[in-house]
């Protein structure tokens, strides 16, 4: 039995030995303007990746340094027939015809070529003995087979090649062209001569004749492989601009070496590289096959393999070459598998990357990273398919309680830290993508990236592109606010900011409804070339779903210049619709400019005699009746009654359905205002519709030249309907939305605001649209939904802007919600109002110089009754607390400070600001980046004293019981308990004063809270009789 041996170890290869009787290439003259390599042997490394589909990372390729490189010479067999391998063929229209080996002729010839090499040396060696059928015999007498031996070079060929050469030494190429033409005639089978010639014909600038010349004294050799090897190198490095050609002759050189020796894996090599970069991966991957034959188990080619399949979308072929290969290495013994490392686990992960068997993809990593780790005893981690516990960080929790695992068997580093990067997000990834309740145990890996830390020495500027694949993986699958936390740390990486990058984020805040912060993005990446109209779509798009079409106008008016651009020079890009300026012109809304060719809907009086059909009068007096029940029953619903909910509900349901049934309120286009009961208007567009979402662009045009078609009698417009005023349907919604949201159903409360907000009768309705949104937000109240708070709020706010009563309602919307998350100072809510404080400030600063402020422009959206937009008259001081709020719930206290000194400056004698200025010094002291502690905490009792010193001096108890609680808090904080004390005990003894106004529940009290903490001073200072005491006479109900 013989010993089996690692296929991939090439130092069991001997180099050919050539038995052809022509002079080699080292024994040609060299000339002085030729380099070593111009004439040396070809050796190529298997190990050095010529194509990936996904680049194999630098950290992967360090581990490789066991691994030597592979040193494959050609194998001239002289026994073969120029034609043993037929099986590959080179066609002179191979530029047509790009893959003309078909998949089932690979998948067989890589079935059989190993059989059908054996039997061939069968052959051979029953031939040599007289089996065979070979005629005429090898080695009769007077029978010499072979090449015939060359002339030898005459004295006349000499002296013409010594002349050639020094004249072209010298620079007189035609003479030295004319000399070696001469020799060539009485000599043609020397190859120097014609290596001479491609020499002069470059040096003229020729390079076609002197690449013919080449293939010319290629031909003069024809078993010569090394000849031919130096021939297809010397083409492609004067292939110049036209490298199509070149790699199609190089080709051709490799065709003929194969055809001489099969077995010949330098060829087969480079044949394969220069097929690849042609487009012919159906030819390489053939090759590739033919070598992983002649090298079983060889990494290297199995990279090469691996990018190909992900190429043409057949992994799974990959994955089956790999799983034999790892077999393979898993039965040597320890210390013998090198050639396998951590970058070519890498390649086998992506490839389940880009497959269907996220499952199996994972099992089948786990495994391998166990082996490489020198862990495979370690089996019975595969019955944990749910998690991967094997790999948390140290000896966790879930790892230990594992009873098979046994800590201290393996070094720790084995188990969490041994996981390089790379394969842990892609584990991550597999995880993500087989299964929704996997999102957990992905997110475990995708955070030892650690996405929130920028140090120059964290992950992200040594893995930028991981944390592309992470934001990518997890917007794939819907993860938007997950996907951004690995989106935006890449924009401190300045060369990794693609495009691919940026659009990712515009999607995510898109998905998100944050339209200011996509539409940010989308500007961005209008300014690369060939972007900028699907671009500029994608925001007219976004706004127009979120119907705020005065912003949608600006970009459909660059989409539709861009396409008359195209227009005007259809050889630039693809073809443009034609649009004359008569049919579309949206440079201003409502513009008498725009040509009116939309008819104005015609209106008709809501009347009995409209309607046609008696069932429809029916249907409308039931409607009323069911309105007057309602009616009747709202003074029960009122009261609590629950019978008369359940039918006031039912009448309800009836009335919304049939609502939500007419068309008529909820057309396509939002921005459309209800103009009566008329027939509906048919617009016809005479443009062409050639180019992609030209169609969309078309009516987003036409809804803005609508705009400017309202009809001037607003006592034509029906107030009602079906009898009921669109009042009372307006209070039937919100009454139905609060009784669900009673009921813990806020989905359906939910989803019929919703439905009352889209209905155009409300929608350009003001005060419709505001008690819609209080309706939305008291929703959100009564189950602690702080996103839709925050989201809701955001109307007020853009409505009216710069007021400060605004920005009052959201502190004190957030404030009453009690949910588990709070979104008041989430991402979102910080930029919102960050941008609301910038346009505040533009207010105050000339046009002409804000951009040496601020990068974007103003965002004013409040408008007076002539649509102006409104800018800030005063710098709002509600405005800047709210803001420094923000950041100071962020524990971003050293910023939040900035706003409330601005506030501060604004108004220095009010307390609010003055105990935000104390808070914010303390709290900043206490952070462990705090340099001079002690020196912040003396700032911010300066402040806290100012606000002491003012509340009690109020007249009001309630403020001063809060000054003495808060000051007594803050001593208490920094653990100096003796000075807490005092400001306690003078708390409660405000709170007799106070018990009146607290009975009527009209005021706070603080009495509970200072009791609560004096009793746990007292008690942890081992007084527990004051303590009892405290207890006794404040704590006790």
């Amino acid at each position: 039995m013989e010993q089996e041996v690692d296929q991939t170890d090439d130092s069991s290869i001997s180099p050919p030995v050539f038995t052809h009787q022509y002079p080699d290439p080292e024994n040609v003259p060299r000339f002085l303007w030729q380099g070593e390599a111009e004439i040396a042997s070809f050796t190529w490394d298997l190990d050095t990746p010529m194509y990936d589909a996904r680049p194999i990372r630098n950290d992967f390729a360090a581990n490789d340094s066991d691994r030597g490189s592979i040193s494959i010479h050609g194998t001239g067999n002289s026994h073969r027939s120029p034609s043993a391998d037929s099986d590959y063929q080179y066609r002179e229209d191979s530029a047509k015809s790009d893959e003309y080996i078909s998949e089932a002729e690979y998948d067989s010839q890589l079935h059989d070529a190993s059989s059908h090499h054996l039997q061939g040396r069968s052959l051979i060696r029953k031939r040599r003995r007289g089996q065979g059928t070979w005629r005429g015999g090898r080695g009769g007498k007077g029978i010499k087979r072979g090449p015939r031996k060359p002339l030898d070079p005459s004295l006349e060929f000499r002296e013409l090649h010594s002349q050639a050469t020094f004249a072209y030494l010298e620079g007189d190429y035609d003479f030295a062209e004319e000399c070696i033409q001469q020799a060539i005639r009485i000599n043609p089978e020397m190859f120097q001569a014609h290596s001479l010639l491609s020499e002069i014909h470059l040096a003229c600038g020729d390079r076609h004749k002197a690449l013919t010349a080449l293939f010319h004294g290629a031909h003069t050799r024809p078993r010569d492989l090394k000849v031919w090897a130096v021939v297809a190198r010397l083409i492609l490095d004067r292939a110049g601009d036209d490298r199509v050609s070149g790699l199609r002759d190089a080709i051709y050189c490799y065709n003929h070496i194969i055809e001489v020796d099969p077995t010949h894996t330098e060829a087969r090599y480079q044949r394969a590289t220069l097929n690849l970069e042609l487009g012919y991966t159906t030819k390489a991957l053939y090759d590739y096959g033919k070598l992983l034959l002649l090298r079983p188990h060889n990494v290297a080619v199995l990279r090469h393999i691996a990018g190909i399949c992900i190429e043409i979308n057949d992994v799974d072929r990959a994955i089956d070459l790999y799983n034999t290969c790892i077999a393979h290495y898993q039965s040597l013994e320890s210390g013998k598998a090198k050639s396998f490392t951590w970058s070519d686990a890498n390649t086998y992960a992506e490839l389940f990357l880009h497959s269907a068997q996220s499952v199996k993809g994972i099992a089948c990593i786990k495994s391998l990273i166990r082996w490489l780790l020198n862990r495979a005893d370690e089996e019975f981690w595969d019955r944990y398919k749910d998690d991967d516990r094997e790999f948390d960080a140290d000896d966790d929790a879930r790892r230990c309680l594992t009873p098979e695992f046994s800590i201290g068997k393996h070094e720790r580093w084995t188990y969490g830290e041994g996981l390089p990067l790379e394969l842990r997000v892609k584990l991550g990834i597999l995880r993500l993508k087989s299964d929704d309740r996997m999102f957990g145990e992905a997110m475990k890996h995708f955070m030892w990236l650690k996405p929130d830390s920028f140090e120059p020495e964290g992950h992200l500027f040594e893995y930028p592109d991981l944390f592309q694949d992470v934001a990518d993986a997890l917007l794939a699958q819907k993860k938007y606010r997950e996907a951004l936390r690995f989106f935006e740390p890449l924009l401190f990486v300045r060369e990794h900011v693609k495009l691919s990058c940026l659009n990712g984020m515009a999607t995510c805040y898109r998905e998100l409804n944050l339209f200011d912060e996509a539409e940010e993005y989308y500007v961005e990446i209008s300014q690369y070339d060939g972007a900028n109209r699907s671009a500029f779509l994608e925001l007219a798009t976004m706004f127009e779903d979120a119907g705020i079409l005065d912003r949608a106008a600006p970009y459909i008016s660059k989409v539709i210049e861009i396409d008359r651009q195209d227009m005007r020079h259809p050889d630039s890009g693809e073809s443009a619709v034609i649009i004359s300026t008569e049919e579309f012109s949206v440079r201003s809304l409502g513009s008498s400019a725009i040509p009116n060719m939309l008819a104005p809907p015609v209106t008709t009086k809501y009347s009995k005699k409209s309607i046609k059909n008696v069932r429809e009068v029916t249907r409308c007096e039931d409607l009323r009746v069911s309105f007057l029940q309602m009616q009747i029953l709202k003074p029960q619903l009122d009261s609590g009654n629950e019978a008369s909910k359940e039918e006031w509900m039912r009448l309800a349901k009836i009335l919304i359905e049939d609502f939500r049934k007419r068309k008529l309120f909820f057309p396509a286009d939002k921005s459309v205002k209800f103009f009566g009961y008329s027939k509906k208007t048919k617009f016809e567009i005479t443009a062409s519709r050639v180019t992609q979402g030209q169609e969309l662009v078309e009516t987003l045009a036409r809804k803005l030249q609508r705009a400017g078609n309202y009809p001037e009698e607003a006592s034509a417009i029906p107030s009602a309907y079906c009898g009921i005023s669109f009042e009372d349907w307006l209070d039937i919604f919100l009454e139905y939305a609060f009784l669900y949201a009673q009921d813990s159903d806020i989905r359906s409360a939910y989803e019929i605001i919703g439905v009352a907000s889209e209905a155009n009768v409300f929608y350009h309705s003001k005060n419709s649209m505001f008690l819609i949104h209080v309706c939305w937000f008291t929703c959100g109240l009564m189950v602690d939904d702080s996103d839709m708070i925050c989201n809701v709020t955001r109307y007020f706010m853009k409505e009216f802007q710069f007021v400060t009563d605004v920005y009052r309602l959201f502190s004190a919307l957030n404030r009453l919600c009690n949910g588990t998350q709070s979104s008041f100072n989430a991402n979102p809510s910080q930029k919102y109002i960050l941008r609301q404080v910038k346009a505040m400030d533009s207010s105050f600063i000339a046009e002409d110089q804000q951009k040496n402020f601020y990068q974007e422009r103003a965002s004013y959206t409040a408008k007076d009754e002539l649509g102006n937009r409104l800018k800030a008259e005063t710098l709002d001081i509600g405005l800047l607390m709210l803001y420094g709020h923000i950041l100071y719930a962020g524990t971003s206290y050293s910023y939040a400070l900035n706003y409330y000194f601005r506030a501060y400056a604004l108004d220095p004698t009010n307390p609010m600001i003055s105990l935000s200025l104390g808070l914010g010094y303390l709290h900043y002291a206490l952070k462990r980046q705090a340099e001079n502690r002690h020196c912040l905490i003396v700032q911010g009792f300066s402040f806290l004293m100012a606000y002491y010193d003012g509340r009690r001096k109020s007249e009001v108890a309630v403020e001063r019981q809060e000054a003495e609680f808060n000051v007594g808090r803050a001593y208490h904080m920094l653990g100096l308990t003796q000075l807490a004390i005092p400001y306690y005990e003078r708390c409660l003894s405000i709170s007799q004063e106070i018990e009146v106004i607290v009975l009527k529940g009209e005021v706070e009290d603080f009495t509970y809270e200072a009791a609560f903490a004096l009793q746990g001073l007292w008690a942890t200072n081992g007084k527990p009789e004051l303590a009892h005491a405290v207890t006794e006479r404040w704590l006790v109900i």
